[in-house]
This record gives structure tokens, C-alpha cells and sequence, in this order.
């Protein structure tokens, strides 16, 4: 039974029993026309229950609350409600003093609580100039309200803005920047509040004050966090140093960084780096890790293809193929081999399938042969073209715009993961195929060969 009417959720402080403490959640499990709360670090050892109690005398039945361990009654109050009393328990089992007791209706509201006691504790902890205690403080609290489940009320945006203002200033005092500018950033792009002076600020201890608008620009555009993850700030961290490393070496005048958001920020969230890299080992083990953006299904890659249409129709993409093409240093057969467009197939009359191998003659497949490169396409030789380099390399530059934003890793490794997960879709969806033959004839490549 479901029970969305009553409270979700107990907090137990102040026990003198102090494993009695903590938060007890409501289950799904029924006992007397109430719901069971069961501890939500110790189960069903500790449990909230509304019990029965009969009069020996009258053989009238009466009701109230315990609290209990393992069956053996702690604390109770005597009240006939279905919602657990906020006062009036008594000691029963347990030890002075008698536990404070705070029933909320939503779990969301146990998360509010304890990152409100941590906000007072890191606000403590500045009045004292303990910066480093303020940090671990406001930062407790953060991780109380990743927990919550709505992320678009004003109580989470209000508390989530405040501990990170907070934090961010307490980053600052420490001469640490870089994290305060995170903070800041992640409080402005949640709301626009007082975060905005405390990115000022460190704009300016990292030597972009001038650039302090353009940098600020596309905060609050709700682009910055990962709207499923707001306070997962891996993706913020990341643009952060984007920034930094983009405006030390380039001109004030180019665009800035794109912030890419990755599902395995929220997955591996709170994972010292030194264990996060061992994690990813463990399951990507021989492969350059190609990120973790997933291509679903065919209405997806159709869609991403489109996307990829438009960066090799473009004039820069155009240029850069025909610059490869034309290089002079090459000559025309190792010029195919640079762009690893298969020879012709003398075997059966056949021609090898790539679309720039089916206009060649068969004068260009001898004049490859006799360089000893065999034909790898047909089976004639089982030496490995390995001459994609430089087109391999063009074609992730140019589409950096487009697959690092989803969650593919930069350079190769991502377009190689993007390429393996479109192949699925090539093979069995009629317009994903068509369209991977229209950017082979734009861009000059076989795409299987771009993994």
C-alpha cells in the first residue's frame, strides 16, 4: 500500500540510545492501518511502528508508536493518529534522554534539513576563518541535496546557490580560484544571485578581469550544468580549465569552450580521481576511452548524421579535405593511401566498396600494387592499410562541435565509439544507411573506416 498522504520520512535525534538515531523512511510494508518506517542506514533492525494495545480489563483496543530494536520496544508515544507524533514519547527500553522527534512529509525535506545544520555549521566555521572546516561543511551539505529528487523547486535552488556561494568564497580566501570560479559559475547558472560578484572576483585572481563579461555571457543560460546532475560540477570543473588554458594561449576574440556533459560524471560522482581512472580501466581495459555518449537508436543516428552533413558541406571542411588531397608531397598511390580509398578488386571483376575506390581504373589498382601495398579490401593481400591518419584525425577536429557536447571523448577515441555504435544502425535501418553513403560522397571516406 501506498501511503502519499501521510509523512515519508522520520528524523530521530538526541536518543540516548544513539544507534536509535537517524533518518527512518516510510516502506511500503503496512502494520496497523499505518505505514512502517524502517532506518535508512540500519533497515529493518530499527523500525517506527504503530501498535496495537488491548485493555486486560475492558478488551478495548488502543493504539500507539514505537520505536524498536530488533523487536524490543525503545522508546513509544501513546496517540491514536496514523502520522507519528512529533512529542509526547516516553522511555521504554532505551536510555535518557528521550529522543526529539521531526516527521516530514517528503524525503526531500530530510535532505533540506541536514544540508541547512551543515550550511549553519560551514557559516560557523567562517566566522571562525577556518576555511578549509567551512568547505568540508558546505560541501556536506551539497551532497545532502544531490539526494533530492525535485531539483527545479525554489528550496533546492535557494539552499543549492547559498552553500555554493558560500564554498566559493571560502575557495577564494584560500587563494584557490580555479574552485571558486566553479562554484560561482554553478550558483549563477542554477540563479542569478550574489554568486556573480564572487566570480568577479576570481576572474580577476586569475587575470581575466577584461574578460570577465564575455566569459560570464552564457552563464545562466542553463547550458553550463547538467540538467539531469545540477550539482555534479565534474562538467563545470572541466570548462573552468577550458577557460583558463583557452583565453592564456588564444586571442580575446575567439569563441569560448563549449561545456561538454558526461554520463559518467553522475555515475562515478564522488570518486577520487586515482579511482575513477581505476574504474574506467577496469571496464574499457584495452581501448582508448571514447567516452560515454550512447547513440540509442536509428532516429538518433539519423539525426546526428544530419549534424555531421552540415560540418562536410561546410567551406572549412571542404578545404581542409581538398588541401590532404592535393598535397604534393604525395604521389597519387600514396596519396590513396593516405586516405585509404580501397583499389580496385581484380578478383570475380569485382570493385572494392568504398564510393572513392568504385571511380578508380583498374591502371590505379596496379599502379598501388606495385608499390607492395596489397589490397586489403578484396583479400588479396592480408597486409593492413594503416594510412588513415591525417583524414582519421581532420574528420575529429570537425566534428568536436558536435560529438564532445554529447558525451564522446575528444579527438579519435571519440569518433571511433561514435562510428562502432552507427554501424548498428547502417546495417539495419534503410535511411541511416542511405545517409552514410551521402557523407561518404561529401567527405571522400569509407565512415566503417573512421572507427
Amino acid at each position: 500500500m501506498v501511503f502519499a498522504d501521510l509523512p515519508q520520512a522520520v528524523v530521530v535525534s538526541g536518543a540516548g540510545c544513539e544507534e536509535a538515531n537517524g533518518v527512518y523512511r516510510a516502506t511500503e510494508k503496512e502494520y496497523c492501518e499505518a505505514p512502517v518506517y524502517e532506518h535508512a542506514d540500519r533497515g529493518q533492525e530499527l523500525k517506527i511502528t504503530r501498535e496495537p494495545h488491548k485493555n486486560a480489563k475492558t478488551g478495548a483496543v488502543k493504539y500507539g508508536w514505537l520505536l524498536g530494536k530488533s523487536g524490543q520496544p525503545l522508546y513509544g508515544a501513546r496517540t491514536e493518529s496514523l502520522t507519528v507524533p512529533a512529542s509526547g514519547w516516553k522511555k521504554f527500553g532505551g536510555d535518557e534522554p528521550i529522543p526529539a522527534i521531526k516527521v516530514l512529509l517528503h524525503m526531500d525535506e530530510v535532505f533540506f534539513f541536514s544540508a541547512d545544520d551543515s550550511k549553519l555549521a560551514g557559516d560557523d566555521a567562517m566566522e571562525q576563518k577556518d576555511w578549509q572546516s567551512a568547505i568540508q561543511h558546505y560541501t556536506a551539505g551539497i551532497d545532502m541535496l544531490k539526494q533530492t529528487t525535485d531539483r527545479l523547486n525554489e528550496g533546492f535552488r535557494s539552499r543549492a546557490c547559498l552553500l555554493l556561494t558560500q564554498r566559493g568564497t571560502a575557495h577564494l580566501q584560500l587563494k584557490e580560484p580555479k574552485a571558486a570560479l566553479r562554484d560561482a559559475v554553478a550558483a549563477m547558472d542554477l540563479e542569478h544571485s550574489a554568486a556573480e560578484a564572487l566570480a568577479l572576483d576570481a576572474l580577476t585572481e586569475l587575470g581575466f578581469k577584461d574578460l570577465s563579461h564575455k566569459i560570464l555571457e552564457p552563464v545562466g543560460s542553463g547550458h553550463i550544468l547538467d540538467p539531469a546532475a545540477p550539482l555534479v560540477l565534474r562538467c563545470v570543473d572541466r570548462w573552468v580549465s577550458e577557460i583558463v588554458n583557452h583565453f592564456s594561449e588564444a586571442d580575446a576574440d575567439t569563441e569560448l569552450p563549449m561545456p561538454i556533459h558526461m554520463p559518467s560524471d553522475r555515475y562515478l560522482d564522488g570518486l577520487d580521481e586515482e579511482t575513477r581512472a581505476a574504474v574506467i580501466k577496469k571496464y574499457i581495459p584495452d581501448e582508448p576511452f571514447g567516452g560515454t555518449a550512447v547513440i540509442s537508436n536509428p532516429t538518433e543516428c539519423l539525426e546526428l548524421m544530419k549534424k555531421w552533413e552540415e560540418v562536410f558541406s561546410g567551406m572549412e571542411f571542404q578545404s581542409r579535405r581538398k588541401a590532404l588531397w592535393d598535397r604534393r608531397d604525395l604521389s597519387f598511390p600514396q596519396r590513396m593511401m593516405e586516405t585509404r580509398w580501397g583499389p580496385c578488386c581484380r578478383r570475380n571483376g569485382r570493385r572494392c566498396q568504398s564510393s572513392r575506390a568504385q571511380a578508380l581504373t583498374q591502371n590505379s589498382c596496379d599502379s598501388i600494387l606495385a608499390t607492395s601495398q596489397e589490397c586489403g579490401n578484396c583479400g588479396m593481400g592480408d597486409m593492413r592499410y594503416n594510412m588513415l591518419q591525417p583524414l582519421r584525425t581532420m574528420v575529429a577536429e570537425s566534428l568536436a562541435k558536435v560529438l564532445e557536447p554529447m558525451g564522446f571523448a575528444p579527438g579519435r577515441p571519440g569518433l571511433a565509439r561514435c562510428v562502432k555504435q552507427m554501424q548498428i544502425h547502417w546495417s539495419t535501418d534503410k535511411n541511416c544507411a542511405n545517409k552514410a553513403l551521402d557523407l561518404e560522397e561529401m567527405a571522400d571516406v569509407s565512415l566503417a573506416d573512421l572507427e
